[in-house]
């Protein structure tokens, strides 16, 4: 830590002096700074950031335990103005251990849960498995919010990736989770996005992560502007993020979703089971969620048929 010289000390005396005549509060611009101010966000700068229509946290194990061991306090966090959290799956075959906890906490305080995950993907085919891996994953939690692809691996670099091979890899992961449902988006910052792929072959919403103030990316959907926000119910550091795009329109509520070769119907983002009417049409889905399709069973002591696409045809 840096000692101030005497002068710095009392030139801050004279700042501090004129902020107190004037009646405003000592930690006035650290308030203002990623906050809502007169119905707009505005940045470190104070400056009002065009477009942004929430403010979003990044969460991973990290954050949980420098709050020891009662985790992350969400209540607080959505009552200090989080719209939204994107929550780390993990790696591939390696689950974030506070994942369904995070997951859970922040939907149950209102709080709208995305997710992200960290590629190693050398192939496509690396890439949709790690696609299925998060799907498999998140099925059973109330996903409300994008799926984000962390492309930012050194691992890609290491094995000299292409330019065009990570391009190729991002849109099969991208694809496996659209395909599936639910909503991709594409995670780096803006040397990774220039360097490193080409985004006009890409479709999908960018995450785009540049601290400071310039936010400005073709397809730029999720703005994450600094890694040293504030926010209650977190201890130390955290990462904001302000969303361009209004998901809440974007991403319904119900509808369904299809994993691992199997169709889950969810209702206000949660898994439905038992019988779900759907467009008129009756549909069984079994304990585990998995709708029951082209066969004839004994449900509650009745027979039901439902053809090929799961619909009850008696």
């Amino acid at each position: 830590m840096k000692r101030w010289s005497r002068m710095t000390a009392a030139k801050a005396a004279v700042v501090l002096a004129g902020i107190l005549a004037a009646g405003l509060p000592v930690n006035v611009m650290a308030a203002q700074a990623w906050s809502l101010e007169n119905g707009q966000y505005v940045d470190a700068s104070g400056a009002p950031v065009a477009g942004a229509l929430a403010k979003g946290i990044t969460v991973t194990k990290y954050q949980n335990r420098a709050n020891g061991e009662d985790g992350i306090d969400w209540e607080k966090v959505a009552a200090d103005g989080v719209s939204f959290a994107m929550i780390r799956v993990g790696y591939y075959k390696d689950k974030d251990p506070y994942f369904d906890r995070n997951v859970t906490e922040a939907a149950a305080n209102g709080v709208k849960a995305g997710v992200f995950f960290y590629t190693q993907a050398l192939d496509v085919q690396t890439a949709e498995d790690e696609a299925n891996f998060v799907l498999k994953v998140i099925k059973d939690f109330p996903i409300s919010y994008p799926i984000a692809y962390d492309v930012e691996s050194q691992h890609l670099l290491d094995n000299n990736l292409s330019r065009q091979q990570i391009t190729d890899n991002v849109n099969a992961f991208c694809k496996t989770i659209a395909d599936a449902g639910y909503h991709p988006v594409v995670y780096a910052n803006n040397e990774w996005l220039t360097k490193n792929m080409d985004t006009s072959q890409i479709p999908y919403d960018i995450w785009y992560a540049r601290y400071g103030t310039v936010n400005s990316y073709p397809n730029r959907t999720i703005w994450q502007c600094t890694d040293t926000g504030s926010v209650d119910g977190i201890n130390g550091n955290v990462t904001i993020e302000l969303a361009f795009a209004d998901y809440n329109a974007m991403i319904p509520a119900d509808g369904w979703k299809h994993v691992d070769g199997r169709w889950y119907y969810m209702k206000d983002y949660r898994k439905q089971t038992g019988w779900v009417q759907v467009d008129g049409l009756w549909y069984y889905l079994d304990p585990n969620g998995c709708m029951i399709h082209d066969t004839t069973m004994d449900i509650d002591g009745v027979s039901y048929t439902f053809d090929g696409n799961g619909a009850m045809v008696q």
